[in-house]
């Protein structure tokens, strides 16, 4: 390459560094560069506005210490490692104006960005306040119920239900739709344990018990979710869908604290927040992909969809049983492990059974 052609494209590479600053710098986003114990090494504008600090004094900050967060540091260490791909971590954080306290909740994006050598942990920022406080008073009341699962010892599966209906008391569209996705995950978990067992030596009868009970409470975070979008008979608004996606975040928010206490639980809270990530990592809230997604939400998600498929809706005619084998068919590797839409073609008929016993009508 001559001196002109050299001088030329490295020209173009800093027209084409501005425009990206440029983006960067007017984002409504906060946009911040982390290292993996996570101080700050570089933010945009917006960030500093978001937690009330100078830009001066940004890049010397902590972002455990700034958030309140004893674990970031562990979390980033996870993704740096190759061990998360995509981490989604939410914050309630006093921020003060005016002299004024008030309480922010910020969602961060965390991804490791690969250049050139190195590996850069770079956070998407969004400021969530308005949206949380709108869910506020739901988002307790199913802390509480959980709190009241934990404190009075109710574990079994009327007590899930119990907490589960609330969802669908709001949609009377959804009818038998728990009792279905229950008896859905029982099936394909249990041909999921006697063709792949050896895969995992969780694997067991019991289980398999805690997935299909587990599976009910999916969508248990649309009870925070306004009415008017679970209800509408149209096709979403772009911001109205992204609404009804806070459903996952709020679900393993609300369930988070259980992890480890209770089987079903910690395994409700990865199949409420995951049950709507992809195969091939176009899904959310974090956009997990292939076997990173936990086993119980990737059953689940088939069994889910299957039944949204062959109901009606406000906005759709049921399919039958057979063009929903059909479009399950052909999002085998995208929306869906393909192993376990194989294990789905198998038994197909056993899921068309199920929908016919649990009927709305009957």
């Amino acid at each position: 390459m001559d001196n002109f052609h050299y001088l030329n494209t490295i020209e173009n590479l800093c027209v084409e560094n501005g425009k990206l600053q440029a983006i960067i710098e007017s984002s409504t986003n906060g946009i911040i560069e982390v290292d993996i114990k996570g101080n700050i090494l570089s933010s945009n504008p917006a960030f500093y506005h978001m937690v009330n600090i100078s830009p001066r004094d940004g890049v010397k900050y902590n972002l455990g210490k700034l958030l309140n967060s004893e674990d970031i540091e562990e979390a980033l260490s996870t993704l740096a490692h190759g061990e998360e791909e995509i981490l989604v971590k939410g914050f309630h954080v006093p921020v003060t104006h005016g002299g004024r306290e008030v309480m922010h909740y910020l969602e961060i994006k965390f991804s490791c960005v690969p250049v050139m050598n190195d590996d850069f942990i770079i956070g998407i920022v969004k400021d969530k306040t308005d949206i949380m406080r709108a869910l506020e008073n739901r988002e307790e009341y199913i802390s509480t119920l959980l709190n009241m699962i934990h404190e009075l010892k109710i574990d079994n599966r009327d007590s899930i239900y119990h907490i589960a209906s609330l969802v669908e008391l709001r949609d009377h569209t959804t009818g038998k739709h728990l009792e279905r996705v229950e008896s859905y995950t029982r099936k394909l978990a249990q041909e999921y344990m006697h063709n792949f067992g050896d895969r995992d030596e969780r694997l067991t009868d019991s289980f398999v018990e805690d997935m299909a009970i587990s599976s009910i409470l999916h969508d248990i975070g649309k009870v925070a979710i306004s009415d008017t979008i679970l209800q509408k008979p149209d096709k979403l608004t772009s911001s109205e869908f992204e609404s009804i996606k806070e459903h996952t975040i709020i679900a393993g928010e609300a369930l988070k604290e259980y992890k480890g206490r209770k089987d079903f639980l910690a395994m409700g809270r990865e199949i409420a927040t995951y049950h709507h990530e992809k195969w091939d990592g176009t899904g959310y809230p974090t956009g997990k992909k292939g076997a990173t997604i936990p086993l119980s939400a990737r059953i689940v998600a088939l069994c889910d969809t299957y039944d949204a498929l062959v109901s009606e809706r406000p906005y759709k005619d049921a399919y039958s049983h057979k063009k929903a084998i059909e479009i399950i068919k052909e999002e085998s590797g995208i929306s869906f492990d393909p192993d376990i839409v194989e294990l789905f073609l198998k038994i197909n008929d056993e899921f068309l059974k199920i929908r016919q016993f649990y009927d709305d009508d009957s």
